[in-house]
């Protein structure tokens, strides 16, 4: 049995990132990952998810969202130093394709998946084509003599390859898929969704081979593909971190706050930046509690995500040195958490950020009323009174709601769809995820002029200056 399986469709350019990666990930852990072919759309129906009329995911998103997903795919896609060809008329149809990769052998299914990978996003190949796909197949060497059964038309005619298709795919969506790339740890019957959670795979698959936890994993922050690992000395850097205490992805990302801020050294300086992230969402059209409308599949996703973040965050603390806190995150009992007093009370004395951020995200405190916030305040050693009689009513309080307001208003003319957000000079970066980007562009990288490949720090030959 593999160590893990790795579901792909090749019309997914997020699947194509990880098709280039995974490998390298089952060479480092000595483990075995079996590329296994699903239908990209067929997930969508078995999990309703909304699609645009061409079938792509995110035609079906608000036109920020869109916009703001496709700069971060291009973003990824020059990291991996992918020279991509979008086809004109993406997504094509992959179920020949996909029908073809089923009826290979595992062993020589990599070859030809990364083949047809390269066809249709580099060589604007038409992998619709029957006459395209046998070619491409007989090009990396398949025949009816490694096959033992006929390389033509008649493997598309088969109804074993196309029940094999179905099978995976519904396998795939029974393992709480609703998308590609999804990995599927067998001896954990632990998912993970998406390239940038290939991190998170090499780190339970590395753990399991030392027959330990996270913490076991050396060096574990170094899974996140870096692009640089060292800055220049002296350079000044302003990093803006725009937050709402509202969102659990914002508290992971102001968890790392401080070790981002131990590697840059005293020449990085951190500006807090608070802001309404409801009403960010009702003026770029999402949902102001996106758990509560995500499907059921994606809903239990994000709450497992969160949790695997919170664990992989804890090991990189704890192998900081000297060691930083551990992340804690416990769901509040009151939720959605209504943040208005507390970024108000942030803006007046950020001091006070970490206790509210730590009392409403990891001792389940309520943080949304003014008596919480009061005994948050004071047991953390402040004067919450005299806090919370600025902010409401005391001579800078009407400062301080246009000040919040100017925030929110300047996260939407800048383009967010999101918390935390990372600024750094003219680049924005939205997710605690893309905490490797945050690191690269603070130590120098650019994604206009850069040609540095992002690689994972632990394999041999990469300089990692230890």
């Amino acid at each position: 049995m593999a160590d893990a399986l790795f579901y792909f469709d090749i019309s997914c350019p997020y699947a194509l990132i990880a098709s280039t990666r995974v490998e390298d990930v089952a060479k480092f852990t000595q483990a075995t990952i079996e590329w296994r072919p699903v239908l990209l759309g067929g997930l969508y129906q078995l999990t309703s998810a909304a699609q645009g009329a061409a079938g792509s995911a995110s035609d079906a998103m608000p036109p920020a969202r869109r916009a703001w997903a496709a700069h971060d795919l291009e973003r990824e896609l020059s990291r991996y130093q992918l020279d991509v060809r979008w086809p004109a008329k993406h997504p094509m149809k992959t179920v020949d394709a996909m029908r073809l990769l089923c009826a290979v052998p595992s062993a020589h299914r990599i070859g030809l998946a990364k083949a047809l990978y390269r066809a249709y996003w580099m060589d604007m190949q038409d992998v619709t084509s029957h006459s395209v796909l046998l070619r491409i197949a007989r090009r990396t060497g398949l025949s009816r003599e490694v096959l033992g059964f006929p390389l033509d038309e008649s493997i598309f005619a088969t109804t074993q390859w196309a029940d094999d298709l179905r099978s995976n795919t519904q396998e795939a969506f029974e393992h709480g898929a609703f998308g590609v790339p999804t990995f599927w740890l067998q001896k954990e019957e632990k998912m993970l969704f998406g390239q940038d959670r290939l991190c998170l795979l090499e780190a339970h698959l590395s753990a399991r081979q030392r027959n330990g936890d996270l913490e076991s994993v050396k060096h574990i922050n170094r899974l996140m593909p870096r692009c640089l690992r060292t800055a220049p000395e002296n350079r000044q850097r302003t990093l803006k971190f725009w937050f709402d205490f509202s969102s659990p992805w914002s508290f992971l990302g102001y968890t790392q706050l401080q070790r981002v801020k131990r590697e840059l050294g005293d020449s990085l300086k951190i500006e807090m930046k608070p802001f309404l992230l409801g009403a960010l969402f009702k003026a770029v059209g999402t949902p102001v509690v996106p758990s509560q409308v995500a499907m059921p599949h994606k809903a239990a996703y994000m709450r497992q995500d969160l949790q695997d973040w919170a664990e992989y965050w804890s090991a990189c603390s704890a192998q900081t040195y000297p060691p930083l806190p551990p992340v804690k995150l416990a769901w509040p009992d009151e939720f959605p958490i209504r943040s208005v007093i507390a970024l108000r009370v942030a803006l007046l004395e950020p001091a006070v950020i970490d206790c509210i951020y730590r009392a409403g995200w990891s001792h389940n405190r309520n943080i949304s009323t003014a008596a919480g916030l009061l005994e948050v305040l004071n047991d953390a050693g402040f004067p919450g009174q005299i806090l919370l009689d600025a902010v409401t009513t005391g001579d800078r309080a009407e400062s301080l709601k246009a000040a919040l307001r100017t925030n929110t208003d300047e996260a939407v003319a800048l383009g967010f769809c999101g918390a935390p957000t990372f600024q750094i000079d003219e680049h924005l970066v939205w997710g605690q995820d893309r905490i490797n980007v945050v690191q690269d562009l603070l130590s120098g990288w650019s994604p206009e002029k850069s040609r540095l490949k992002a690689t994972v720090g632990a394999f041999p030959h990469f300089d990692y200056r230890l």
